[in-house]
């Protein structure tokens, strides 16, 4: 049995989801522009992921090719398979493929090897072994599968996947002529000698060489057997497109040569003159060799497949080859080639019907430069090793895409198949046309530098930092200076942004029953770079902290990277036609197909208008949904227009017409907002180094980011709410430039679901040290049309955006959203979104709590300042700043800049705790101190030990209270602040008279302006001097009796004082000159015994003015007794530069070196004693019996606590 025209009858072709753009690559790898793109003539470049390998794709188009024509494996008699990508040495990958096929284990064939040669010389052998004795009446199969990766530099970009499945057959739709010729020579132009990488050695000039010469010989040659090279079109092997067109012309050259025609061109001046011979044989080469480079222009070189893809291309780009003559040239270094010649017999729509090149290569996934190169450097590390895992996206694969899920131990494989749920649709991936995409490059070109990092030029940073300046505390502006703002720099109508625009009459046109208009707050977001470009984009949105948070990420985004940049499809719509009873889809198929124009023409008769703008019906496909149903799909482009209606009223004037085609009933006609064909994508790249925020470095900011992006991965629950957060941003611009913001909602969820399981919009990644954002959205937007016209304000809007259109105006929206996620995600992280979020509602929360307007930002800043954003908090602000004023205006003052200071003060020794807020006067940058904080600036105000020192001293102080059982007259709480206010001003004073005493004794003793000095001396002395104010205001304000008042104060007064004195007193020991008992009186007001004392007596009921001399000799014994005991205690050599009684009086007596001495010590405390006796003498004759516990209350305290050491 011997079979006749044996050849080609099916072919099938598979390439990886993932590729990179040769345009992009160019910039990336800092070569000249149209290097790859004209040089090499290529547009895209597919290549694959850790988890794709040749077997994968082997075992894929095998599988595709027999499902598709439904060949039983069965029938399959030889398999050969040609690769020059080896996987192992020993194992082939065709026995790797005889997984599919069950039982049948009788099928002859192995792997051809010789570099692109390998796939022709298996087509030979199948069709050899068909045509012989050996036959035995199966089918045989061709596969070419192979990856081309080189090194890092200009040749990788010759790279590329994919891997062909051809169904040999006899009476089949290709078949060879029985006429061929082959050439063979020993060269080295390409090879793989190192077993330790699979990057080949190359030499590019000879392989260029190689494979003219080989053109050249089996031309001849063919001539000599045949003088027929007519041929309708022309397939060569393409290692890069321009090889083909230099091919093409050698081609012609060689007819010339045999048909001795004199067209000028001769072989010695082939290279010279190649674009004056492509001129020449222009109608030719677009006619009969280019539309076969459909696929290697877009996926590169795919090694042995190369020349079988290019026939896929015919197939594709012809409406049928039947009866048509193609020339097809192999070559693979080394070398090998052949030239033979394939004749159509069959109709080829069938094929181009099953093969849907076209629609799979929209489906494709754009991979940034990138991560595109740290992949590779991924695959170069991790190259022939094993004990590896993987598990792929459900995105990164075609449905029924093997994978590979591991490489054990031994380096054997494992193979899965990917599941995923398929969704019928035309483009599951961004197309750009030429134009957009020629913008785009340069925009990019514009935004690279020389070093392969993404960064703004001069220009673009200078203009970002001029644009950044204008925008600079715009929200700290009123409604009406930012709008004159907008004027000014915008030329902005703004009247229409006072009242919303939207008339009442025009209100009651737009929707029934109309009763009235309701309003959202519109704002500016700022600081958004996009493209190159900068905006401030309107927003329209009820819920605080949307337009901040989007606001600052912008900002960020741009100062740690370029800005945003985004890519968009053009706008085509689809819509929707339902097909009810439908008995036989592949005839309804078949028809729609075959009637394809004629509904084109017939829908454009329905959109005229768009028709003339360039917009109209492009597409129209068939999509079988079972169960008798059927949806025919239009596909229309609304230009910048919205497109609902335009869409609706097509489907309805277009359906009879389908109705007579197809003979089925027809259902509804309504437009899908899931609108894969109108695509967005924004992306930003930055360097992690500079994403530190709040305390965190950028590297732990990124990390947690990331993380909680993967949760929202892992989790729907998370994810909706992930998704919230982009939403949030997308629909306040929608909602401010008039879009249909619920259509808009409604895709970004279905597109959300496409996978079957609802997951995040947007992507995050680390890929060298830099974090990526990445948001690719189905949107659909308008500039013309809808309720645009209803509202001039929509158009003052627009044109605060330049007039974009739609796709412009898309891009801006999703960059929006984009911003909004990472603010949300940065913040939900880093501080948690409560906090972050209360911190921009503190605003409401202010103005709800009748905070005036010109106040309403400083007790934002008091809130969050004090992490507590509630109606308490604010008016706690607005009492400290009433008393500020007061106090102020009391005492003639001119308000100036205001800062504010807070604490929550637990008093030891009783139960309760004082919460302090005040509001004071400064002439530096405002800040917002709280005691709590262990900030820098409270160290140098309140000291390194203030905390430890005020709670210290309340210990002590509190257990010395004048009769705690004592009826009160009042709530003790005054008693308590004033206490702590005395206690504050004596902490204050005394550190910023250590801080610098000169200007503090200045400031204090004659009430001047603290000029120089270190800023916390300025912050310290004005917090300082409030403080008193407060104290004043507060025993004037709630303090009855004079005398009591009087005491306060001249007590308050001799505090401070006696500081200023006990450090003259410390100069003046520099000198030799010491006064024991004055440092010993100005010391001991350190302790504040007196003063609190005094302020005990607020609480009594019975108050008796008679009884301050005895408080004052009280605490005068107390202070003392106190001051003599602690200044011995906490005396050590360590603390010899601290103001002590003890070292004043060792240095005073030359005495310092003995100060541990214990016979020192006893002196000292029997001298000072003398003065402590006769003091306490006389307070026992004076003393009236409620108070003559006090003395013994106070001796036993001290001993307590400080624990003397005699």
């Amino acid at each position: 049995m011997k079979a006749i025209n044996v050849g080609i009858e099916a072919i099938e072709i598979y390439f990886p989801k993932t590729y990179v753009n040769q345009a992009e690559l160019e910039l990336f790898d800092n070569v000249s522009q149209g290097k790859y793109t004209v040089g090499l003539g290529q547009v895209n470049m597919a290549f694959v992921r850790p988890f794709e390998d040749v077997n994968t794709m082997a075992l894929t188009v095998v599988t595709n090719l027999l499902e598709k024509n439904q060949i039983n494996p069965a029938l399959i008699g030889r398999l050969e398979v040609g690769t020059e990508s080896l996987l192992d040495k020993s194992k082939s990958t065709k026995t790797t493929l005889m997984r599919l096929f069950g039982d049948n284990t009788n099928i002859e064939g192995v792997t051809s090897i010789n570099a692109c040669y390998g796939g022709t010389n298996a087509l030979f052998n199948t069709i050899n072994w068909m045509q012989s004795e050996a036959w035995d009446g199966r089918y045989g199969l061709v596969v070419c599968t192979d990856i081309a990766v080189y090194a890092k530099g200009s040749a990788r970009t010759t790279g590329g996947a994919g891997a062909i499945a051809m169904l040999i057959a006899p009476n089949a739709t290709f078949t060879l002529d029985p006429i061929r010729t082959t050439y063979m020579k020993d060269n080295y132009d390409f090879y793989k000698p190192n077993f330790h990488s699979e990057y080949p050695t190359v030499d590019g000039q000879l392989s260029i060489q190689s494979y003219l010469s080989s053109i050249d010989n089996c031309m001849q040659s063919y001539y000599k057997k045949n003088n027929n090279l007519d041929a309708d079109f022309y397939c060569f092997h393409s290692p890069f497109h321009k090889m083909v067109q230099k091919s093409f012309l050698r081609v012609k050259l060689n007819e010339s040569f045999v048909q001795k025609a004199d067209t000028g061109f001769t072989f010695q001046n082939f290279n010279e003159k190649q674009s004056q011979m492509l001129k020449f044989y222009q109608n030719d080469w677009l006619n009969k060799a280019f539309p076969s480079c459909l696929l290697s222009r877009e996926l590169g070189n795919i090694y042995t497949g190369a020349l079988y893809a290019g026939l896929v291309s015919l197939i594709e780009t012809q409406d049928d080859l039947l009866n048509k003559r193609i020339m097809m040239f192999s070559y693979g270094s080394g070398c090998a080639a052949s030239l033979f010649f394939l004749r159509c017999n069959k109709s080829t729509k069938m094929m181009k019907q099953n093969s849907k090149v076209q629609e799979r290569l929209q489906q494709r996934i754009r991979i940034s430069c990138i991560e595109y190169d740290h992949i590779m450097q991924q695959r170069e590390i991790n190259y022939n090793k094993h004990s590896q895992q993987y598990q792929p996206k459900q995105v990164d694969l075609y449905p029924g895409t093997f994978y590979l899920k591991a490489i054990d131990d031994k380096y054997r494989r494992e193979y899965l198949v990917h599941k995923q749920i398929e969704l019928n649709q035309t483009s599951d991936m961004i197309v750009l046309d030429e134009s957009r995409s020629n913008k785009k490059i340069q925009q990019i070109r514009d935004q690279m530098t020389n070093n392969n990092n993404s960064s703004i030029d001069q220009t673009s940073q200078q203009s970002q930092k001029q644009y950044n300046q204008l925008w600079t505390g715009f929200y700290k502006k009123t409604i009406q200076q930012r709008l004159d703002q907008l004027e000014k720099t915008m030329n902005v109508n703004v009247e229409p942004f006072k009242d919303g625009g939207l008339s009442l009459q025009n209100a009651n046109l737009m929707v029934e029953n109309c009763i009235g208009k309701i309003s959202y707050p519109l704002g500016l977001g700022l600081n958004f770079l996009i493209n190159g470009q900068c905006y401030s984009v309107p927003m329209a949105i009820e819920e605080p902290s949307v337009i901040a948070a989007a606001s600052a990420a912008a900002k960020t985004i741009s100062e740690a990277g370029v800005g945003f940049q985004t890519y968009s499809s053009r706008p085509v719509m689809m819509g929707q036609i339902q097909l009810l009873d439908v008995s036989n889809y592949s005839k309804i198929e078949c028809l729609i197909d075959s009637n394809r124009q004629t509904i084109i023409n017939r829908g454009n008769q329905a959109c005229q208008s768009m028709v003339k703008r360039g917009g109209g019906v492009e597409d129209v496909k068939c999509r079988n949904l079972n169960q008798g149903q059927c949806s025919v799909d239009i596909f229309i482009n609304v230009c910048d227009s919205m497109g609902a209606n335009l869409v609706n009223t097509v489907l309805e004037f277009i359906a009879p017409l389908i109705a007579e085609i197809t003979g089925t009933r027809i259902g509804i006609k309504i437009l899908t907002n899931l609108c894969m064909n109108r695509k967005v994508t924004a992306q930003f790249s930055l360097d992690i180094d500079k994403m530190s925020y709040k305390s965190l470095s950028g590297k732990d900011v990124a990390k947690l980011m990331l993380e909680a992006y993967q949760f929202a991965d892992l989790d729907i629950y998370r994810a909706v709410t992930h998704n919230k957060g982009i939403i949030n941003g997308i629909e306040a611009v929608c909602n401010a430039t008039g879009q249909d913001a619920r259509a808009v909602n409604a895709s970004l969820h279905g597109y959300a679901s496409l996978s079957g399981q609802y997951k995040p919009l947007s992507q995050y990644k680390i890929v060298d040290n830099k974090f990526i954002g990445e948001l690719t959205v189905p949107i659909s937007v308008g500039t013309q049309g809808g309720v645009l016209p209803q509202n001039p304000l929509y158009s003052q809007i627009l044109s605060i955006l330049d007039y974009p259109d739609s796709q412009k105006l898309a891009e801006i929206i999703v960059s929006v959203g984009l911003a909004s996620n990472f603010a949300a995600l940065r913040a939900l992280a880093v501080e948690g979104i409560q906090k972050g979020h209360m911190t921009l509602h503190a605003r409401n929360i202010a103005i709800a709590s009748g905070i005036p307007e010109h106040l309403v930002d400083e007790a934002v800043l008091f809130m969050k300042n004090r992490n507590s954003f509630n109606k308490q908090t604010a008016l706690e602000f607005l009492k400290a700043y009433n008393v500020f004023f007061e106090i102020g205006k009391a005492k003639g003052k001119q308000m100036k800049a205001f800062c504010t200071f807070s604490g929550s003060f637990d008093m030891i020794g009783t139960q309760e705790k004082v919460d302090l807020h005040v509001v004071f006067e400064c002439d530096q940058n405002k800040i917002n101190l709280n005691y709590a904080d262990d900030s820098t600036m409270n160290r140098q105000i309140f000291g390194l030990k203030g905390q430890e020192w005020l709670k210290n001293l309340f210990s002590v102080l509190n257990t010395v209270k004048i009769n705690k059982e004592a009826e009160l007259y009042q709530s003790n709480n005054l008693t308590q602040k004033l206490k702590l206010l005395a206690i504050l001003i004596n902490l204050l004073s005394f550190n910023m008279l250590s801080l610098d005493f000169e200007r503090a004794k200045n400031f204090i003793l004659n009430q001047k302006p603290c000029l120089g000095g270190a800023v916390s001396l300025k912050y310290g002395l004005s917090l300082m001097n409030e403080l008193m104010h407060i104290f004043e205001y507060n025993i004037d304000q709630f303090i009855g009796f004079p005398q009591l008042r009087q005491a306060l104060m001249t007590e308050l007064n001799n505090i401070i004082l006696a500081h200023v004195k006990s450090f003259e007193l410390l100069q003046q020991a520099k000198q030799g000159q010491f006064n024991c008992e004055e440092f010993l009186c100005s010391r001991q007001k350190r302790l504040s015994c007196t003063m609190m004392l005094l302020c005990d007596c607020i609480s009594l009921k019975n108050f008796n003015p008679s009884i301050i001399e005895e408080i004052k000799l009280l605490g005068r014994v107390i202070e003392i007794q106190m001051t003599l005991t602690r200044d011995t205690q906490k005396w050590n050599k360590s603390t010899l530069s601290e103001p002590n009684m003890y070292t004043y009086w060792l240095i005073a007596n030359q005495k310092l070196i003995l100060g541990e001495n214990k016979e020192v010590l006893s002196s000292f405390y029997n001298e000072h004693n003398r003065l402590l006796m006769s003091l306490i003498q006389e307070l026992e004759k004076n003393i009236s019996p409620q108070f003559s516990h006090l003395k013994d209350q106070a001796m036993n305290a001290i001993q307590l606590f400080y624990k003397p050491r005699l």
